[in-house]
């Protein structure tokens, strides 16, 4: 449902920028930021929907940081059912909420849910997984049905998706309506070409904190109020972003800092709703 992704690079100053981001998309739910622990467990910064149970993506204190986004190749269901129905037998808040709780690197998060999903009972709720960690490992976890993979994208120093699997269902997304495709190829352009020049150019934390921010709140070029194929932040569009025919709006903006392990987020949409900063210790305006 989201535009995901995350940068594991040095500025040129040598500054290490450790940042993962989501703009979670979705008809309009209810949503929660903040402080999530569990017995004997990791404390994280995180995000949630109300009607998917866990976290949708967060960071632990260790700053291992995962975000989710769906991922399927059926057709968006008209159906007249109410929007939560999209989240029912869906693991992936519950997966992640337990990897966060439980995991201090990316490797063993990874490994976590490989297990997890290997051992499902049934088929869930498709989706990819942005996997990172303060030593700047960059993985991401897919799945569909009884299908997975996972790539290694650390050697690049960036990863993102936009509602795309790279490692299953080829043949079955470029099936897809063009509308579909068009939605999340030009979404996954414009994420690739902002980290790519990040990391080429060893943009320092701050510019990459405000060029994320910004990309976040981008839209398509159809305007500020119109919904369009390939806006960042969504504003009504209604196919590419989910199983559901239904509108989609931009919930909430968020960037992780694994290195000051800070979760800089809008309750709102990006560009619209001021940024805010939470940490473990409080919750702030942001300067």
């Amino acid at each position: 449902m989201c535009t995901i992704g995350a940068i594991a690079s040095r500025g040129a100053n040598g500054e290490a920028v450790l940042l993962g981001f989501k703009n979670s998309d979705s008809p309009p739910v209810g949503y929660w930021h903040g402080i999530a622990g569990a017995e004997s467990g990791y404390v994280s910064l995180a995000y949630g929907i109300q009607p998917q149970k866990g976290i949708n993506a967060g960071m632990n204190e260790r700053g291992v940081t995962l975000i989710s986004s769906y991922f399927g190749c059926e057709l968006p269901a008209r159906d007249g059912r109410p929007a939560e129905r999209f989240w029912m037998n869906d693991l992936r808040g519950s997966v992640q909420a337990e990897a966060l709780a439980r995991c201090g690197t990316a490797e063993e998060a990874l490994a976590l849910m490989l297990e997890r999903y290997r051992a499902a009972a049934e088929p869930t709720v498709g989706g990819s997984h942005v996997i990172a960690d303060r030593e700047g490992k960059l993985f991401v976890f897919e799945h569909e049905g009884a299908d997975t993979a996972w790539h290694d994208d650390t050697a690049q120093g960036w990863t993102a998706r936009s509602n795309q699997a790279f490692g299953l269902k080829l043949a079955e997304q470029a099936a897809l309506p063009e509308a579909i495709r068009s939605d999340r190829e030009l979404r996954l352009v414009r994420a690739r070409g902002t980290l790519e020049a990040l990391v080429r150019s060893g943009a320092s934390q701050k510019e990459a904190l405000s060029t994320l921010a910004s990309m976040l709140a981008s839209k398509g070029g159809a305007g500020a109020d119109a919904a369009a194929p390939g806006d960042i932040c969504a504003d009504g569009v209604v196919y590419g972003r989910s199983g559901a025919a239904l509108p989609h709006v931009t919930l909430s903006g968020l960037i992780w800092n694994a290195s000051t392990l800070e979760m800089h987020y809008t309750a709102g949409r990006p560009g619209r709703a001021p940024w805010q900063v939470l940490n473990f210790a409080a919750r702030r305006a942001e300067p």
